[in-house]
């Protein structure tokens, strides 16, 4: 999963996307997401705290959705690899 620059995404899109499991774990986190990572990983322990997500105000709906369909396309291609690869 590679997702663009950072600049091009709000701290809820990269909270988000953190979520999705787009940026790794841990230290691989921190280091993907540079000076970004305090406020979009304090986004996600809101989340994760709450069990909501907020209002999105200033998120760029497309924007979003472009960076959650890539992800997406991303997994699902690396898990039909990995099927292939299992039934050879």
């Amino acid at each position: 999963m590679t997702p663009g620059k950072l600049s091009s995404y709000s701290d809820l899109e990269l909270a988000l996307m953190i979520l999705l499991g787009c940026y790794g774990n841990g230290e691989a986190r921190r280091k993907a997401l540079g000076n970004r990572y305090p406020a979009a990983q304090g986004i996600v322990e809101d989340i994760l705290s709450t069990n909501r997500i907020p209002d999105g105000s200033g998120t760029d709906p497309e924007a979003l959705q472009k960076a959650m369909l890539k992800t997406f396309y991303d997994v699902i291609n690396e898990i039909t690899a990995e099927v292939i690869e299992r039934m050879e």
